[in-house]
Parts: structure tokens; sequence; C-alpha cells
């Protein structure tokens, strides 16, 4: 395991489970031998032991001594992890979505496979969908997209006469005793690891705190540098500090989930990038970022500051043995509340261009790239690497204590878009239509935004803790109208606000107004 591998693993608590639902929707009637359960299981029981991921469990050392390994599990049978269910009342997306919350209420057992998958039929419409829940351990975003490769089918086949189950072949377990011998090494070169990974990044961090203590009290120097724009000026620059808490960083008494999906046409996505010269990423971070600012204005609860989104962003290189294990870092984007939708954008796309440089030309470079980390990311992942499993037990107690309140959160929320298959996968014949995803909460940060392309669809899913966010419909309902506000919009841009943009300037000139007046 890497060290966010062990992060994942150690942070977990009975309030925080670390794990990601795939919900992945069928189409039955495009099996050309007929579709059900028994041809589905036949099919995983073939494929699925693999796939590394779905045949490995974890073994560790007591007393938090050492680090947690992989080992192929010995008693590994597929009906331990894949179920079948019928859909519950009222047999529709929603239902899917209720039932994909309730089946995650506990931490995944560490004793097997760190996996679960449900297949369920009986929804309204004849379709039946995948429910696939999966330990953050094991697998990141864009792993797990790679891996679907594997699964699935890129055409609807009849089923294989021959097909069999594939045998795993398990390891031997390794006793408390012999991983606590394991770990003797490990406590013995952690310290120096730490040592050497952390001068690194705490040498430029005090020189910088040196220069700016020297030059305290000095004019500065007016830079020969071109005025800039409006929108450069409006837009947050240089490494943005922790923001502070609103209603996404609050803690609750319970760490009940919600969770909504939708699907935008990518045509229409892309529509709206071209339109404008920005990236596909662009045009998400500024639609659903809307959507969030809209939903805290109508509960009077919008900061003052921009929103601070938290991007993952895939550093997986070429040399990556596999598609398992976690490989990302996070790009930081403060979001000013912009009522034009066209500057709002244009002031993304600003932000974003400073805070990644080098963007992804494709699909196929967003998952794989040539170039290994460099630089603070570099560091900062060497420094995970090092760091003991005790401090990661102590971070997942702090994150779940009144103590993390007083820590100024890294972001409000976070919006992961991911590069999905171009064409449309099959398994045992039947079409997967979309591919919705329910992520992680918690820990001071109360709603996830997951996006992934698929074929023509970004399909969306929202995650939030039920009591900050009962209704993340009304936040799916926000991104539809601001995309459609974004393709309304003149190109250029308008002074001139209409549609939704002129009723959130209306909304807050009246509430100006009415401050004047008191």
């Amino acid at each position: 395991m890497n060290g966010l591998d062990r992060m994942f693993i150690n942070v977990e608590t009975a309030r925080l489970p670390m794990d990601m639902f795939g919900i992945l929707m069928l189409d039955p009637s495009t099996a050309p031998d007929g579709h059900d359960f028994a041809r589905f299981r036949a099919e995983m029981a073939a494929r699925l032991p693999k796939i590394p991921v779905f045949t490995r469990r974890t073994v560790s050392a007591p007393f938090g001594a050492g680090h947690e390994h992989w080992i192929v599990d010995p008693k590994f049978t597929i009906d331990r992890h894949l179920k079948h269910l019928g859909a519950p009342a009222p047999y529709d997306l929603s239902a899917l979505c209720e039932l994909a919350v309730s089946l995650a209420d506990e931490p995944l057992d560490r004793s097997r496979p760190l996996w679960q998958m449900y297949y369920v039929d009986g929804l309204a419409d004849g379709s039946a969908a995948i429910l696939l829940r999966l330990h953050h351990a094991a697998i990141d975003g864009v792993g797990g997209t790679e891996m679907l490769s594997e699964l699935f089918d890129t055409a609807p086949l009849a089923m294989d006469p021959d097909l069999a189950a594939y045998k795993v072949n398990g390891e031997r377990v390794p006793s408390q005793v012999e991983m606590l011998l394991r770990s003797v090494p490990d406590q013995m070169i952690t310290p120096v690891k730490l040592v050497q990974r952390s001068v690194p990044i705490a040498v430029p961090l005090l020189k910088g705190l040196v220069s700016r203590a020297s030059s305290a009290g000095r004019p500065a120097a007016k830079p020969e540098v071109d005025e800039p724009s409006p929108r450069e000026k409006r837009a947050p620059t240089g490494p943005s500090p922790a923001g502070s808490r609103n209603l996404l960083n609050r803690l609750t008494s319970s760490s009940k989930r919600s969770l909504a999906v939708a699907s935008l046409s990518m045509s229409e996505v892309k529509r709206a990038k071209d339109r404008f010269g920005v990236t596909l990423n662009d045009v998400v971070l500024s639609i659903t970022s809307a959507a969030v600012a809209d939903y805290l204005r109508d509960l009077d609860e919008l900061p003052g500051e921009p929103l601070r989104i938290a991007g993952p962003v895939n550093i997986r290189d070429e040399a990556a043995e596999s598609a398992s294990g976690n490989h990302f870092a996070f790009m930081m984007v403060p979001i000013p509340d912009i009522a034009d939708p066209v500057e709002r954008l244009r002031t993304v796309s600003a932000l974003t261009a400073k805070r990644k440089p080098a963007r992804a030309s494709s699909r196929a470079s967003a998952t794989r790239t040539s170039r290994k980390p460099t630089g603070t990311v570099s560091q900062v992942m060497r420094l995970i690497d090092a760091l003991p499993t005790g401090a990661w037990l102590a971070l997942g107690q702090l994150v779940n204590s009144p103590a993390i309140e007083a820590v100024p959160p890294i972001a409000n929320f976070v919006v992961s878009n991911i590069p999905g298959p171009r064409d449309k996968l099959y398994i045992a014949g039947a079409e997967i239509t979309h591919m919705y995803g329910r992520t992680m909460v918690g820990a001071g940060i109360g709603l996830f935004i997951h996006c992934l392309s698929y074929g023509d669809s970004l399909d969306f899913g929202f995650t939030a803790l039920a009591d900050l966010i009962p209704d993340p419909e009304t936040i799916v309902e926000g991104v539809h109208r601001h995309l459609a506000e974004l393709l309304d919009a003149p190109a250029q841009g308008s002074d001139q606000l209409t549609g939704l943009a002129a009723r959130r300037e209306t909304k807050a000139t009246v509430a100006q107004r009415n401050k004047v007046k008191s």
C-alpha cells in the first residue's frame, strides 16, 4: 500500500466509512440471449477474480505497528460479495439512491476483500442496476474507470458456453506475531524517512516566512506588467489559504447521507466549452459552484468570501503497475460568487489555469500521464508515504471530534471530474446506460460532487450529509439551470443580466438595501 491507501484504511471509523458506490444502470433488452441474475453471476465469477482489487484483503500488525499489507484472501468466494436484490418502492432511480445509502451504514469487513456488489432488478421501466461498493484504499476514481475495461465488454455478446468460474489461489494469513515482527523494520526506518522527507517542504516554507518578515514595512517595487483585466482583479490569486467554515463544513450528530444523481448531455457541455474557449472541467466547476451557491443563498448561509472547491487531480503515471491504489493530489479553487454566467465561467477558467500547470488534452492523457509528479506535489506524496499508522489513526479521531471545528477547512466541498469510457459498455449482454457515483462525505466536508464522462453523458452523483443537505436534488436542478443559462448567454458575455442571473442580482441588491435601512 502507498501512503494514501493506508490513510483511507486508518482514518476510517464507524461514523466515517471510506468507501465509494458505483450505480450502473443496465438495459437488459440489448442482451442477445436474455439477461438475468444467473447469467450476470456466471460472468462475474469468471471475470472478477482475475482483477486483484476483488481478491485482496488487508493484514496489519497489532497496536498500529508497521504498515498494512495486501494478501490474496484464502477464503475468497464470489457469493460472499455478490448479492441479488429486488428494487424497493417506488422502483425508480430515487429508490436506488436510497438503497445505495442504506447499504453502506457500516464499514466494509476487513477480514475479506473490501467490496460488495448488488444486482438489483424489478425497476419500473424494466431496467436493472449494479451497485458496486468498493473501499477507497483499494482504488481511486481514475483507477476504477480503467478497471471497467477489464470487467465489461464493448459489444452486447452472447453468453460463452465454455464460461467457467476463475479459481483463486489464496495466501496464508500471517499471525499477529508475524506481523509484529515484520513491522520492526518499518518502525526503525520511519523516523529517518520523516526527517528526510519533511526537510524539502519545511525549508522553502521557512525561507518564505523569513523573506516576508524582512520585507515588512518596505514599499514594494511596482512590477512592470500590464494592467490586469477586471476578471483577473476579481479572481483570487496565489496560493489559497484555508478558508472559513460554512454550512457545508459543520459537524453533525448523524453520519446519515443523502444522494441524488443526474445526467447532462455531453454534446451540450462541449458546446458551452467550445463556445467560450474553456475546458470541460471549467464548465463543470462553474455550474456546480453556482448551483451550490444558490442553495446556500436560499438558506441565508452563503459566505461573503469565495467558496473553496477541492478537485482531485490524477497523478497516475504510465509506469504505475496497475489500476489499483490511489494516485491523486488536490487542486484548490476559490470561486467567487459572480452573477453573470459568462463572467463566472471565464473567472473559473483563469483560476484553474493558474492552479493546474498542465491540462489534459484528451481523456486518455487525463487517465495516464508520462510525467511523474514533481515539485511540492512529489514532496508531499513522499511525506505521506512515510507517515506511520499511528499518525493516521490520530487523524481519524480528530476529524470525527468537535476539535476539528477549530481547524480551518481546506475546502468547503469537493468536485471530482473523472474521464470515463468514450464508448458504451456491456455486461452479460446488457448495455450500461449510465454510471453514477456515491462518494464519501464527513470529516468537515459535507458535500461531494462526483462527475464521470461516459459516452454522450456526464453522469453526476451528489452525496451529502443528510443533516446538512437533506435535498441534494435541489442542487441538481441548479446545475441544469446554470448549464442552460450558459448555452443561452451571448458568447462575448453581457453587462445586462438575464434569467437566473438577474434574479440573483436582484436578491443581492434587495438584501443590501435592507441592510442599509437597518
